[in-house]
C-alpha cells in the first residue's frame, strides 16, 4: 500500500492530465498476472520473511534499532506469533519510555495488533510515562481493550484532560477524547440519514464511491458508486453495483492513530495507477487521497485555490445534518495528524495467514481499502478481482476523479449486505 517517492510527483502529473475515460480502457481481469503469486516464489518470501524476523531478534536491539522496528512491522503483517516476537516485544515495550520513540510506537502497535493482554503491565508503564501523544493513544487503547485493573473509559477521559491540558488542539487526542466519552449506541444514535449522504450532491458532475463498514472493521463491509447524474452502477443482472471491502489494518487501532483502520469521512479521487508493490499486485488501484496529504486545489479537484487547509472548507462538502456529526470529521482529522496513502487496492497477499478470519478471503493493510483477489499459484494469473470489478464499475461513470466517503453504519457483528444498502437507498 505504499508508493514509492520518486514515483509519486509523476503519479500525480500523470493523472491530473484528463477527467475522461474511454470505454476501451476497461480492465481484462483474465490478462492480469503476477509472477510474486506463484507458490515457489510466495513461499520463498514469506519463508524469508520470518527467518529475517528471527534473526533479527537475536540481535542487540539497542545497535539495530530499525531493523527491529521493520521486523516487528513484517511480524504484525502476517500475524506472526512466536515466543520470538513474544520475547522481542519483553525487550522493546522495556525500554527507557519515549527515548526510541518509532521504536516504542511499533512495538505498541504490534502488541496490540498480536496480543490482546499479556504486556499490560509494561503498557501501563508506558501509559504513565509517555509524554508522546501517539503512543498515549495506543497504550489507552490497548490497556482498554485487556481491561486492566478494571478501568472505566471515564478514568482515561479524566487523565487526559489532566495530563494534556489543550488537548482540542491535537487532532489524534481530541479523536481519542470521543472515543472515550461517546459510546458506542451514542454515536450510531447521533448519525445522521445515510439516504441523505447518498443522495448528496458533494461537487457537481462527481463519481461519489461509498464504503459503507462495520464500526467492528473484522466484518467486510459493502462499496457502492454513484454516477455524476445521481443514479448508482449497476451490474449485469440490473442490481446495483457492490462489492466487499475490507477498511482493517494490520493492527486494527482507530482510525486516528497511524497505521490504524481507514478513518472514516471524505476522500479525494483524483485517479488510478499500477503499485510497484509486490503484495498489492498489478491490479490497477484506485488513487485516494487524505486531506492535507494534497493542496485544497487538488483534493477539491481545482474548485478550491485555498493553499492551506481549512475545516470550513471540508465542511462545506457535507449535507447540512451530517456537519455536527464528528465520526464524519475523521479523515480531516487523521490528515492532519498525518496520515499519508490510503488507497484502494487488490491485493497478492498469501491467504494462508487469515484463513481463521471473519474477513477472510480478504486481506487487512496498513489503513487502505482493500478487495478481494484470487490468483492460481501454477501460473501466476488472475482467477477472480473485486478490484477490476470496482475499478472498472468506477471508469463506466465517464470520469477519473471524484470522492471516496467512508462511513460505519453501525455494531454489528457480521459483514454488510447489499439487502441492507438496498433498504437504505429506499428510504
Amino acid at each position: 500500500m505504499l508508493i514509492r517517492p520518486k514515483f509519486k510527483i509523476l503519479l500525480i502529473l500523470l493523472l491530473l492530465i484528463t477527467e475522461f475515460v474511454p470505454a476501451q480502457n476497461y480492465i481484462n481481469s483474465s490478462r492480469l498476472k503476477s509472477k510474486f503469486v506463484i507458490k515457489e516464489n510466495k513461499d520463498r518470501y514469506y519463508k524469508n520473511l520470518e527467518n529475517n524476523i528471527k534473526i533479527t531478534f537475536g540481535k542487540d536491539i539497542l545497535e539495530n534499532i530499525n531493523d527491529w522496528e521493520v521486523a516487528l512491522k513484517n511480524a504484525e503483517s502476517i500475524l506472526f506469533k512466536n515466543k520470538f516476537v513474544k520475547s522481542a516485544l519483553k525487550k522493546s515495550l522495556s525500554l527507557p519510555v519515549d527515548k526510541f520513540l518509532k521504536l516504542q510506537r511499533t512495538s505498541l502497535e504490534a502488541a496490540y495488533a498480536l496480543y490482546g493482554n499479556g504486556f499490560n503491565i509494561l503498557i501501563n508503564n508506558i501509559w504513565v510515562k509517555t509524554n508522546d501523544k501517539t503512543s498515549y493513544a495506543i497504550s489507552t487503547n490497548y490497556l482498554i481493550s485487556s481491561n486492566y485493573k478494571n478501568r472505566d473509559k471515564a478514568f482515561y477521559s479524566n487523565d487526559l484532560k489532566l495530563r494534556f491540558k489543550n488537548f482540542n488542539n491535537s487532532s489524534l487526542l481530541r479523536s481519542l477524547y470521543f472515543d472515550l466519552t461517546v459510546t458506542t449506541k451514542e454515536k450510531f444514535d447521533r448519525q445522521p440519514s445515510l439516504s441523505e449522504l447518498l443522495n448528496h450532491v458533494f461537487q457537481k458532475g462527481k463519481t461519489i464511491v461509498y464504503s459503507f463498514h462495520r464500526k467492528n472493521r473484522k466484518y467486510p463491509g459493502i462499496t457502492i458508486i454513484r454516477k455524476p447524474d445521481g443514479t448508482f452502477v449497476k451490474n449485469s443482472t440490473g442490481e446495483i453495483f457492490n462489492i466487499p471491502q475490507l477498511a482493517l489494518s494490520y493492527s486494527n487501532l482507530p482510525g486516528y492513530i497511524p497505521n490504524g483502520n481507514t478513518p472514516e469521512g471524505i476522500y479525494s479521487i483524483i485517479g488510478w495507477y499500477i503499485s510497484p508493490t509486490e503484495t498489492i499486485g498489478p491490479t490497477p488501484n484506485i488513487l485516494v487521497r487524505s486531506p492535507f496529504e494534497v493542496t485544497p486545489d487538488i483534493f477539491f479537484h481545482g474548485n478550491n485555490q485555498h493553499k492551506i487547509w481549512n475545516i470550513n472548507d471540508y465542511e462545506s462538502l457535507l449535507p447540512d445534518s451530517w456537519k455536527n456529526y464528528f465520526p464524519i470529521y475523521q479523515s480531516y482529522y487523521a490528515g492532519k495528524s498525518g496520515r499519508r496513502l490510503i488507497i484502494m487496492h487488490g491485493s497478492t497477499d498469501e491467504l494462508k495467514f487469515f484463513e481463521n478470519q471473519p474477513y477472510f478471503p480478504l486481506t487487512p493493510t496498513r489503513g487502505c481499502l482493500s478487495s478481494k483477489e484470487i490468483w492460481d499459484e501454477q501460473t501466476g494469473k488472475c482467477l477472480e478481482s473485486d478490484q477490476v470489478k470496482l475499478i472498472n464499475a468506477f471508469k463506466s461513470t465517464g470520469q477519473k476523479k471524484g470522492f471516496l466517503v467512508v462511513v460505519e453504519i453501525d455494531d454489528k457483528n457480521e459483514p454488510v449486505t447489499s439487502a441492507e444498502i438496498k433498504t437504505i437507498l429506499n428510504k
